[in-house]
Protein backbone atom coordinates (compact mmCIF):
# COMPACT_ATOMS: atom_id res chain seq x y z
CA UNK A 1 0.00 0.00 0.00
CA UNK A 2 1.50 3.33 -1.03
CA UNK A 3 2.11 5.87 1.78
CA UNK A 4 1.85 9.61 1.28
CA UNK A 5 3.48 12.29 3.50
CA UNK A 6 1.23 15.11 4.57
CA UNK A 7 3.39 18.22 5.24
CA UNK A 8 0.40 20.21 6.39
CA UNK A 9 -0.55 17.53 8.86
CA UNK A 10 3.00 17.40 10.19
CA UNK A 11 2.98 21.12 10.73
CA UNK A 12 -0.36 20.90 12.52
CA UNK A 13 0.94 18.06 14.70
CA UNK A 14 4.13 19.92 15.56
CA UNK A 15 2.32 23.16 16.46
CA UNK A 16 1.39 22.01 20.01
CA UNK A 17 4.98 20.86 20.56
CA UNK A 18 6.34 24.22 19.40
CA UNK A 19 3.83 26.03 21.58
CA UNK A 20 4.93 23.91 24.53
CA UNK A 21 8.57 24.70 23.87
CA UNK A 22 7.76 28.41 23.62
CA UNK A 23 5.89 28.17 26.92
CA UNK A 24 8.81 26.51 28.69
CA UNK A 25 11.29 29.06 27.35
CA UNK A 26 8.96 31.94 28.17
CA UNK A 27 8.58 30.63 31.72
CA UNK A 28 12.37 30.41 32.09
CA UNK A 29 12.69 33.98 30.80
CA UNK A 30 10.15 35.33 33.32
CA UNK A 31 11.33 33.33 36.31
CA UNK A 32 14.97 34.16 35.65
CA UNK A 33 14.13 37.87 35.46
CA UNK A 34 12.28 37.63 38.77
CA UNK A 35 15.25 35.87 40.38
CA UNK A 36 17.53 38.68 39.24
CA UNK A 37 15.22 41.37 40.63
CA UNK A 38 14.33 39.80 43.98
CA UNK A 39 17.55 40.91 45.74
CA UNK A 40 16.91 44.52 44.75
CA UNK A 41 13.36 44.28 46.11
CA UNK A 42 14.02 42.25 49.24
CA UNK A 43 17.47 43.12 50.54
CA UNK A 44 19.64 45.78 49.05
CA UNK A 45 18.78 49.44 48.66
CA UNK A 46 20.29 52.72 49.72
CA UNK A 47 18.07 53.13 52.74
CA UNK A 48 15.89 49.99 52.97
CA UNK A 49 12.93 52.37 52.83
CA UNK A 50 10.69 52.61 49.80
CA UNK A 51 11.46 56.26 49.18
CA UNK A 52 12.42 57.89 45.89
CA UNK A 53 16.08 56.96 46.34
CA UNK A 54 15.33 53.27 46.77
CA UNK A 55 12.86 53.34 43.87
CA UNK A 56 15.60 54.83 41.70
CA UNK A 57 17.89 51.95 42.62
CA UNK A 58 15.25 49.44 41.61
CA UNK A 59 14.71 51.29 38.33
CA UNK A 60 18.45 51.16 37.63
CA UNK A 61 18.42 47.41 38.24
CA UNK A 62 15.43 46.88 35.92
CA UNK A 63 16.98 48.97 33.14
CA UNK A 64 20.33 47.19 33.44
CA UNK A 65 18.92 43.68 33.18
CA UNK A 66 16.25 44.72 30.66
CA UNK A 67 18.76 46.20 28.23
CA UNK A 68 21.04 43.22 28.66
CA UNK A 69 18.19 40.85 27.80
CA UNK A 70 17.12 42.98 24.83
CA UNK A 71 20.62 43.01 23.35
CA UNK A 72 21.43 39.36 23.99
CA UNK A 73 19.58 36.17 23.18
CA UNK A 74 18.12 34.30 26.13
CA UNK A 75 20.81 31.63 26.17
CA UNK A 76 23.68 34.12 26.30
CA UNK A 77 21.76 36.23 28.82
CA UNK A 78 21.28 33.26 31.12
CA UNK A 79 24.96 32.36 30.97
CA UNK A 80 26.18 35.90 31.60
CA UNK A 81 23.80 36.48 34.50
CA UNK A 82 24.23 33.08 36.13
CA UNK A 83 26.69 34.37 38.76
CA UNK A 84 24.51 37.40 39.74
CA UNK A 85 21.47 35.10 39.93
CA UNK A 86 23.32 32.63 42.16
CA UNK A 87 24.69 35.37 44.37
CA UNK A 88 21.25 36.96 44.61
CA UNK A 89 19.51 33.71 45.62
CA UNK A 90 22.20 32.99 48.22
CA UNK A 91 21.87 36.55 49.54
CA UNK A 92 18.12 36.21 49.99
CA UNK A 93 18.61 32.83 51.65
CA UNK A 94 21.27 34.19 54.00
CA UNK A 95 19.01 37.10 54.89
CA UNK A 96 15.97 34.93 55.62
CA UNK A 97 17.60 31.88 57.17
CA UNK A 98 20.82 33.14 58.78
CA UNK A 99 19.99 36.84 59.32
CA UNK A 100 23.18 37.74 57.44
CA UNK A 101 23.34 40.54 54.86
CA UNK A 102 25.49 38.84 52.24
CA UNK A 103 25.77 42.02 50.19
CA UNK A 104 27.43 43.84 53.03
CA UNK A 105 29.64 40.86 53.81
CA UNK A 106 30.83 40.63 50.21
CA UNK A 107 31.42 44.33 49.65
CA UNK A 108 33.59 44.72 52.75
CA UNK A 109 35.82 41.90 51.46
CA UNK A 110 35.99 39.70 54.56
CA UNK A 111 39.05 37.70 55.47
CA UNK A 112 38.57 34.23 53.91
CA UNK A 113 39.78 32.65 57.14
CA UNK A 114 36.89 34.35 58.95
CA UNK A 115 34.31 33.72 56.25
CA UNK A 116 34.94 29.98 55.75
CA UNK A 117 33.75 28.79 59.20
CA UNK A 118 30.45 30.59 58.55
CA UNK A 119 30.07 29.23 55.00
CA UNK A 120 31.23 25.66 55.60
CA UNK A 121 28.03 24.30 57.23
CA UNK A 122 26.01 25.49 54.21
CA UNK A 123 28.27 24.27 51.38
CA UNK A 124 25.89 21.46 50.38
CA UNK A 125 22.94 23.84 50.09
CA UNK A 126 25.03 26.30 48.10
CA UNK A 127 26.06 23.52 45.69
CA UNK A 128 22.43 22.41 45.33
CA UNK A 129 21.34 25.97 44.58
CA UNK A 130 24.08 26.30 41.97
CA UNK A 131 22.92 23.08 40.29
CA UNK A 132 19.25 24.10 40.28
CA UNK A 133 20.08 27.45 38.68
CA UNK A 134 22.17 25.70 36.04
CA UNK A 135 19.16 23.56 35.05
CA UNK A 136 17.28 26.37 33.16
CA UNK A 137 20.43 27.12 31.17
CA UNK A 138 20.70 23.45 30.19
CA UNK A 139 17.00 23.37 29.23
CA UNK A 140 17.32 26.52 27.10
CA UNK A 141 20.18 25.04 25.11
CA UNK A 142 18.28 21.76 24.62
CA UNK A 143 15.05 23.45 23.53
CA UNK A 144 14.53 24.68 19.98
CA UNK A 145 12.44 27.80 20.17
CA UNK A 146 12.38 31.25 18.61
CA UNK A 147 11.74 32.60 22.12
CA UNK A 148 15.45 32.20 22.87
CA UNK A 149 16.31 34.92 20.32
CA UNK A 150 16.83 38.59 20.99
CA UNK A 151 13.77 40.66 21.72
CA UNK A 152 12.17 42.08 18.60
CA UNK A 153 13.00 45.75 18.79
CA UNK A 154 14.19 48.14 16.09
CA UNK A 155 17.96 48.59 16.28
CA UNK A 156 17.60 52.38 16.33
CA UNK A 157 15.22 52.24 19.28
CA UNK A 158 17.50 49.85 21.17
CA UNK A 159 20.52 52.06 20.51
CA UNK A 160 18.60 55.13 21.69
CA UNK A 161 17.54 53.41 24.92
CA UNK A 162 21.09 52.20 25.55
CA UNK A 163 22.59 55.67 25.05
CA UNK A 164 19.90 57.24 27.24
CA UNK A 165 20.51 54.70 30.00
CA UNK A 166 24.28 55.19 29.82
CA UNK A 167 23.84 58.98 29.97
CA UNK A 168 21.55 58.78 33.00
CA UNK A 169 24.00 56.40 34.62
CA UNK A 170 26.86 58.83 34.12
CA UNK A 171 24.87 61.79 35.44
CA UNK A 172 23.39 59.94 38.41
CA UNK A 173 26.37 57.67 39.05
CA UNK A 174 26.02 57.96 42.84
CA UNK A 175 22.67 56.21 42.58
CA UNK A 176 23.60 53.77 39.83
CA UNK A 177 26.65 52.47 41.68
CA UNK A 178 24.44 51.58 44.65
CA UNK A 179 22.04 49.56 42.50
CA UNK A 180 22.16 45.78 42.35
CA UNK A 181 24.19 44.28 40.67
CA UNK A 182 26.21 47.34 39.66
CA UNK A 183 27.34 47.79 43.26
CA UNK A 184 29.13 44.44 43.22
CA UNK A 185 30.36 44.83 39.64
CA UNK A 186 31.87 48.27 40.28
CA UNK A 187 33.73 47.10 43.37
CA UNK A 188 35.02 43.98 41.60
CA UNK A 189 36.10 45.89 38.48
CA UNK A 190 37.92 48.61 40.39
CA UNK A 191 39.61 46.00 42.56
CA UNK A 192 40.73 44.04 39.50
CA UNK A 193 42.54 47.06 38.05
CA UNK A 194 43.86 48.21 41.42
CA UNK A 195 41.95 51.50 41.42
CA UNK A 196 39.42 51.48 44.23
CA UNK A 197 39.38 55.27 44.08
CA UNK A 198 37.35 55.02 40.86
CA UNK A 199 34.35 53.95 42.89
CA UNK A 200 32.04 56.67 44.10
CA UNK A 201 32.03 56.98 47.86
CA UNK A 202 28.25 56.74 47.64
CA UNK A 203 28.77 53.02 47.22
CA UNK A 204 28.62 52.44 50.96
CA UNK A 205 30.94 49.45 51.29
CA UNK A 206 33.37 50.34 48.53
CA UNK A 207 37.05 50.23 49.43
CA UNK A 208 37.55 53.93 48.76
CA UNK A 209 38.51 56.52 51.36
CA UNK A 210 35.76 59.14 51.58
CA UNK A 211 37.31 61.28 54.32
CA UNK A 212 38.05 64.88 53.37
CA UNK A 213 41.56 66.12 54.08
CA UNK A 214 40.16 69.59 54.69
CA UNK A 215 37.52 68.57 57.24
CA UNK A 216 37.90 70.32 60.59
CA UNK A 217 36.57 69.81 64.10
CA UNK A 218 37.22 73.47 64.99
CA UNK A 219 39.16 72.26 68.05
CA UNK A 220 41.35 74.08 70.55
CA UNK A 221 42.61 73.57 74.13
CA UNK A 222 40.58 75.08 76.91
CA UNK A 223 42.38 77.72 78.99
CA UNK A 224 44.44 76.42 81.87
CA UNK A 225 47.71 74.77 82.76
CA UNK A 226 48.32 71.58 80.81
CA UNK A 227 51.06 69.06 81.61
CA UNK A 228 54.12 69.20 79.37
CA UNK A 229 53.74 65.49 78.60
CA UNK A 230 50.33 63.95 77.95
CA UNK A 231 49.20 60.59 76.57
CA UNK A 232 45.63 59.67 75.71
CA UNK A 233 44.87 56.12 74.57
CA UNK A 234 41.67 54.72 73.08
CA UNK A 235 41.53 50.92 72.82
CA UNK A 236 38.91 49.57 70.41
CA UNK A 237 38.31 45.92 71.27
CA UNK A 238 36.51 43.29 69.26
CA UNK A 239 33.46 41.11 70.01
CA UNK A 240 33.26 41.56 73.80
CA UNK A 241 29.84 41.54 75.44
CA UNK A 242 29.50 43.20 78.81
CA UNK A 243 27.80 40.40 80.71
CA UNK A 244 30.89 38.16 80.47
CA UNK A 245 32.91 40.49 82.75
CA UNK A 246 32.98 39.63 86.43
CA UNK A 247 32.15 43.25 87.28
CA UNK A 248 29.06 43.00 85.07
CA UNK A 249 27.68 39.68 86.33
CA UNK A 250 30.00 37.24 84.55
CA UNK A 251 32.80 35.00 85.77
CA UNK A 252 35.09 36.67 88.33
CA UNK A 253 38.19 35.51 86.40
CA UNK A 254 37.18 37.76 83.48
CA UNK A 255 38.02 41.34 84.29
CA UNK A 256 40.46 44.20 84.79
CA UNK A 257 43.08 43.77 87.49
CA UNK A 258 43.68 47.52 87.98
CA UNK A 259 41.35 48.27 90.85
CA UNK A 260 41.44 52.02 90.19
CA UNK A 261 39.85 51.58 86.75
CA UNK A 262 36.19 52.48 86.24
CA UNK A 263 34.08 49.82 84.49
CA UNK A 264 30.85 50.64 82.65
CA UNK A 265 28.60 47.63 82.09
CA UNK A 266 25.74 49.18 80.12
CA UNK A 267 27.24 50.67 76.96
CA UNK A 268 25.23 50.51 73.72
CA UNK A 269 27.38 50.09 70.63
CA UNK A 270 26.46 51.98 67.48
CA UNK A 271 26.14 48.78 65.47
CA UNK A 272 26.55 45.01 65.74
CA UNK A 273 29.12 45.05 62.91
CA UNK A 274 32.74 46.19 63.08
CA UNK A 275 32.53 47.88 59.69
CA UNK A 276 29.79 50.25 60.82
CA UNK A 277 30.40 50.40 64.56
CA UNK A 278 34.03 51.58 64.45
CA UNK A 279 33.42 54.43 61.95
CA UNK A 280 30.55 55.62 64.16
CA UNK A 281 32.65 55.36 67.32
CA UNK A 282 35.44 57.64 66.03
CA UNK A 283 33.16 60.19 64.33
CA UNK A 284 30.52 62.83 64.94
CA UNK A 285 27.91 60.65 63.21
CA UNK A 286 24.93 58.91 64.77
CA UNK A 287 23.46 55.52 63.75
CA UNK A 288 21.04 55.64 60.83
CA UNK A 289 23.09 57.49 58.24
CA UNK A 290 23.17 56.47 54.58
CA UNK A 291 26.96 56.14 54.43
CA UNK A 292 29.19 53.66 56.20
CA UNK A 293 32.05 56.16 56.48
CA UNK A 294 31.31 59.87 56.18
CA UNK A 295 33.43 62.55 54.51
CA UNK A 296 34.07 64.09 57.91
CA UNK A 297 37.40 63.65 59.70
CA UNK A 298 37.68 61.36 62.73
CA UNK A 299 38.07 62.73 66.26
CA UNK A 300 41.85 62.46 65.79
CA UNK A 301 41.62 65.67 63.76
CA UNK A 302 40.43 67.46 66.91
CA UNK A 303 43.46 66.21 68.85
CA UNK A 304 45.74 67.27 66.01
CA UNK A 305 44.18 70.75 65.92
CA UNK A 306 44.84 70.95 69.67
CA UNK A 307 48.54 70.21 69.23
CA UNK A 308 48.69 66.41 69.64
CA UNK A 309 50.49 63.90 67.44
CA UNK A 310 48.08 61.07 66.60
CA UNK A 311 48.75 57.36 66.06
CA UNK A 312 46.56 54.50 64.83
CA UNK A 313 47.95 51.01 65.57
CA UNK A 314 45.72 48.27 64.22
CA UNK A 315 45.36 44.56 63.73
CA UNK A 316 42.43 45.21 61.41
CA UNK A 317 42.43 46.67 57.92
CA UNK A 318 42.60 50.35 57.07
CA UNK A 319 39.27 50.40 55.23
CA UNK A 320 37.21 49.67 58.32
CA UNK A 321 37.40 53.26 59.56
CA UNK A 322 39.79 55.02 57.13
CA UNK A 323 41.70 56.62 60.03
CA UNK A 324 43.37 59.98 59.41
CA UNK A 325 46.12 59.79 62.04
CA UNK A 326 49.51 61.46 61.63
CA UNK A 327 51.10 58.01 61.93
CA UNK A 328 49.44 54.66 61.32
CA UNK A 329 50.55 51.03 61.49
CA UNK A 330 48.54 48.05 60.22
CA UNK A 331 50.02 44.90 61.67
CA UNK A 332 49.70 41.18 60.99
CA UNK A 333 47.45 39.15 63.28
CA UNK A 334 49.05 36.67 65.67
CA UNK A 335 47.36 34.71 68.42
CA UNK A 336 46.87 37.56 70.90
CA UNK A 337 46.73 41.34 70.85
CA UNK A 338 49.48 41.48 73.45
CA UNK A 339 51.98 39.70 71.22
CA UNK A 340 51.90 42.24 68.40
CA UNK A 341 50.34 45.51 69.62
CA UNK A 342 52.27 45.95 72.88
CA UNK A 343 55.74 46.18 71.24
CA UNK A 344 54.41 48.80 68.80
CA UNK A 345 52.79 50.71 71.65
CA UNK A 346 56.10 50.79 73.54
CA UNK A 347 57.83 52.19 70.45
CA UNK A 348 55.26 54.97 70.17
CA UNK A 349 55.39 55.81 73.88
CA UNK A 350 59.17 56.15 73.61
CA UNK A 351 58.94 58.74 70.81
CA UNK A 352 59.72 62.39 71.50
CA UNK A 353 56.28 63.83 70.83
CA UNK A 354 55.22 65.32 74.19
CA UNK A 355 51.49 65.14 73.48
CA UNK A 356 50.16 61.91 72.02
CA UNK A 357 46.81 60.40 71.11
CA UNK A 358 47.09 56.67 70.43
CA UNK A 359 44.28 54.49 69.07
CA UNK A 360 44.77 50.72 69.36
CA UNK A 361 42.40 48.69 67.17
CA UNK A 362 42.66 45.16 68.53
CA UNK A 363 41.31 41.78 67.38
CA UNK A 364 39.94 40.90 70.79
CA UNK A 365 37.62 37.92 71.11
CA UNK A 366 36.60 37.50 67.49
CA UNK A 367 35.63 34.01 66.36
CA UNK A 368 37.32 31.52 66.21
CA UNK A 369 37.63 32.03 69.96
CA UNK A 370 40.31 29.39 70.47
CA UNK A 371 42.64 31.36 68.19
CA UNK A 372 42.48 34.40 70.46
CA UNK A 373 44.17 33.10 73.61
CA UNK A 374 46.98 30.89 74.83
CA UNK A 375 45.53 27.67 76.30
CA UNK A 376 48.38 27.59 78.83
CA UNK A 377 47.05 30.77 80.47
CA UNK A 378 43.33 30.11 79.94
CA UNK A 379 41.06 30.52 82.94
CA UNK A 380 38.52 27.92 81.76
CA UNK A 381 39.10 24.45 80.29
CA UNK A 382 37.78 24.30 76.71
CA UNK A 383 38.45 21.43 74.32
CA UNK A 384 38.60 23.33 71.05
CA UNK A 385 38.95 20.13 69.01
CA UNK A 386 35.40 19.15 69.96
CA UNK A 387 33.79 22.37 68.80
CA UNK A 388 31.81 22.40 65.58
CA UNK A 389 31.67 25.50 63.39
CA UNK A 390 28.20 26.39 64.71
CA UNK A 391 27.27 25.47 68.29
CA UNK A 392 24.23 23.54 69.37
CA UNK A 393 22.84 23.00 72.84
CA UNK A 394 25.25 20.13 73.51
CA UNK A 395 28.42 22.02 72.51
CA UNK A 396 27.38 25.48 73.70
CA UNK A 397 29.10 25.18 77.12
CA UNK A 398 32.42 24.52 75.36
CA UNK A 399 31.87 27.54 73.12
CA UNK A 400 31.09 29.74 76.12
CA UNK A 401 34.21 28.62 77.99
CA UNK A 402 36.32 29.32 74.91
CA UNK A 403 34.62 32.70 74.46
CA UNK A 404 35.19 33.63 78.10
CA UNK A 405 38.87 32.76 77.66
CA UNK A 406 39.04 35.03 74.61
CA UNK A 407 37.33 37.86 76.50
CA UNK A 408 39.66 37.38 79.48
CA UNK A 409 42.66 37.65 77.14
CA UNK A 410 41.19 40.82 75.63
CA UNK A 411 41.03 42.37 79.09
CA UNK A 412 44.55 41.22 79.92
CA UNK A 413 45.61 43.28 76.92
CA UNK A 414 43.76 46.29 78.35
CA UNK A 415 45.52 45.71 81.68
CA UNK A 416 48.88 45.59 79.90
CA UNK A 417 48.16 48.86 78.06
CA UNK A 418 47.23 50.52 81.35
CA UNK A 419 50.49 49.31 82.88
CA UNK A 420 52.46 50.76 79.94
CA UNK A 421 50.60 54.07 80.24
CA UNK A 422 51.29 54.18 83.97
CA UNK A 423 55.01 53.99 83.27
CA UNK A 424 54.91 56.67 80.55
CA UNK A 425 56.20 60.13 81.25
CA UNK A 426 53.65 62.70 82.38
CA UNK A 427 49.88 62.52 82.55
CA UNK A 428 48.03 59.61 80.94
CA UNK A 429 44.42 58.58 80.33
CA UNK A 430 43.17 55.26 78.90
CA UNK A 431 39.72 54.41 77.58
CA UNK A 432 38.55 50.99 76.31
CA UNK A 433 35.41 49.69 74.68
CA UNK A 434 34.48 46.88 72.30
CA UNK A 435 33.09 47.51 68.84
CA UNK A 436 30.16 45.15 69.47
CA UNK A 437 29.15 42.05 71.42
CA UNK A 438 28.28 38.49 70.40
CA UNK A 439 25.29 36.15 70.16
CA UNK A 440 25.66 32.76 71.84
CA UNK A 441 22.31 31.04 71.22
CA UNK A 442 20.84 33.28 73.91
CA UNK A 443 17.16 32.98 72.98
CA UNK A 444 14.75 31.02 70.84
CA UNK A 445 16.19 32.41 67.63
CA UNK A 446 19.45 30.47 68.25
CA UNK A 447 21.58 33.31 66.86
CA UNK A 448 25.36 32.97 66.76
CA UNK A 449 28.14 35.55 66.34
CA UNK A 450 27.31 39.11 65.23
CA UNK A 451 26.72 41.40 62.22
CA UNK A 452 23.39 39.71 61.53
CA UNK A 453 20.42 41.27 59.81
CA UNK A 454 18.89 42.51 63.05
CA UNK A 455 20.96 43.69 66.04
CA UNK A 456 20.21 42.10 69.40
CA UNK A 457 20.67 42.87 73.06
CA UNK A 458 23.71 40.62 73.20
CA UNK A 459 25.64 41.86 70.19
CA UNK A 460 25.17 45.54 71.04
CA UNK A 461 25.71 45.70 74.83
CA UNK A 462 29.43 46.14 75.47
CA UNK A 463 31.65 47.27 78.35
CA UNK A 464 33.78 50.37 78.65
CA UNK A 465 36.79 50.94 80.91
CA UNK A 466 38.38 54.24 81.95
CA UNK A 467 41.68 54.60 83.78
CA UNK A 468 43.83 57.64 84.54
CA UNK A 469 47.25 58.17 86.06
CA UNK A 470 47.73 59.78 89.48
CA UNK A 471 48.93 62.97 87.81
CA UNK A 472 45.85 63.22 85.60
CA UNK A 473 43.47 62.48 88.50
CA UNK A 474 45.25 65.00 90.69
CA UNK A 475 44.61 67.74 88.12
CA UNK A 476 41.05 66.61 87.29
CA UNK A 477 39.61 65.42 90.60
CA UNK A 478 36.05 66.65 89.96
CA UNK A 479 35.97 65.14 86.47
CA UNK A 480 37.24 61.81 87.80
CA UNK A 481 34.53 61.73 90.46
CA UNK A 482 31.90 62.46 87.82
CA UNK A 483 33.24 59.61 85.64
CA UNK A 484 33.07 57.30 88.64
CA UNK A 485 29.54 58.44 89.56
CA UNK A 486 28.35 57.69 86.01
CA UNK A 487 29.60 54.11 85.93
CA UNK A 488 26.08 52.72 86.45
CA UNK A 489 24.21 54.90 83.94
CA UNK A 490 23.06 53.96 80.45
CA UNK A 491 25.91 54.90 78.13
CA UNK A 492 26.30 54.68 74.36
CA UNK A 493 29.29 54.64 72.05
CA UNK A 494 28.55 58.19 70.95
CA UNK A 495 29.40 59.39 74.50
CA UNK A 496 32.96 58.05 74.48
CA UNK A 497 34.72 60.41 72.07
CA UNK A 498 33.16 63.50 73.74
CA UNK A 499 34.34 62.09 77.08
CA UNK A 500 37.86 61.52 75.75
CA UNK A 501 38.06 65.01 74.24
CA UNK A 502 36.65 66.56 77.40
CA UNK A 503 39.21 64.69 79.48
CA UNK A 504 41.94 66.26 77.31
CA UNK A 505 40.39 69.72 77.80
CA UNK A 506 39.69 70.07 74.08
CA UNK A 507 36.73 72.11 72.86
CA UNK A 508 35.31 71.32 69.42
CA UNK A 509 32.27 71.71 67.18
CA UNK A 510 29.66 68.96 67.45
CA UNK A 511 26.04 69.38 66.36
CA UNK A 512 24.89 66.24 68.17
CA UNK A 513 22.81 67.00 71.24
CA UNK A 514 22.23 63.47 72.48
CA UNK A 515 25.91 62.54 72.89
CA UNK A 516 27.44 63.73 76.19
CA UNK A 517 30.75 64.05 78.01
CA UNK A 518 30.47 61.60 80.92
CA UNK A 519 33.08 63.56 82.85
CA UNK A 520 30.94 66.68 82.79
CA UNK A 521 27.33 65.49 83.11
CA UNK A 522 25.01 62.50 83.33
CA UNK A 523 22.78 61.37 80.46
CA UNK A 524 19.05 61.98 80.53
CA UNK A 525 17.23 58.92 81.81
CA UNK A 526 14.74 58.96 78.93
CA UNK A 527 17.11 59.47 75.99
CA UNK A 528 16.97 56.98 73.11
CA UNK A 529 20.13 54.99 72.48
CA UNK A 530 20.10 54.33 68.76
CA UNK A 531 21.69 51.30 67.10
CA UNK A 532 22.25 50.97 63.36
CA UNK A 533 20.21 48.16 61.83
CA UNK A 534 21.70 48.71 58.40
CA UNK A 535 22.65 51.76 56.37
CA UNK A 536 19.80 54.25 56.54
CA UNK A 537 17.99 52.39 59.33
CA UNK A 538 18.29 52.53 63.10
CA UNK A 539 16.62 50.82 66.03
CA UNK A 540 16.00 51.75 69.64
CA UNK A 541 18.69 49.81 71.48
CA UNK A 542 16.68 49.51 74.67
CA UNK A 543 13.73 48.18 72.69
CA UNK A 544 16.09 45.44 71.48
CA UNK A 545 16.51 44.45 75.12
CA UNK A 546 12.79 44.07 75.64
CA UNK A 547 12.48 42.02 72.44
CA UNK A 548 15.41 39.83 73.44
CA UNK A 549 13.95 39.26 76.90
CA UNK A 550 10.68 38.01 75.39
CA UNK A 551 12.61 35.72 73.03
CA UNK A 552 14.68 34.39 75.94
CA UNK A 553 11.55 33.50 77.88
CA UNK A 554 10.27 31.63 74.82
CA UNK A 555 13.44 29.59 74.58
Amino acid sequence: MEQHNDPQGARVASAPMASGRHGIVGLIDCVWGAILLIPALAIFSSTQVRDLGAASLLAATVVFFGLLRAILGLRVFLVLTYVPALFGVLAVGADLLRDVNLFEAALIRPDPHEAWPVIQPHVQWIALTAALLAAPIWVSFRTRSTATARWRMPSAALATLTVAAATCGAVFHDTVLRAWPLNVISVAAASAIGRDDFISTASPYAAANPRSASASWGASRLPGLHPPSETYILIIGETVRADRLGACGGQRQVGISHEDAIIYCDVMSGSSSTHTSVPLLVSREMPGGAFRVSKDATFMRAFEEAGFHTYWLALQERGIAWPDANTDMFLAIKRTDREILLPSLREVLAQDAPKKLIVLHAYGAHFSYCDRYDPATAAFPADCSKLSEIPDDSTLPEFIRAYDNAVAESLRFVDAVISEAAQAKGSSFVMYTADHGENLLDDGRKLFQHALKDPTRWDTTVPAVVWASDEWRGSNAARWERLRANHGVKVMHADLVPTLLGSAAISYVDERRVAIDLGAMSPAADRTRWVMRRLGEKSDGDQLRRTSSVQALAR
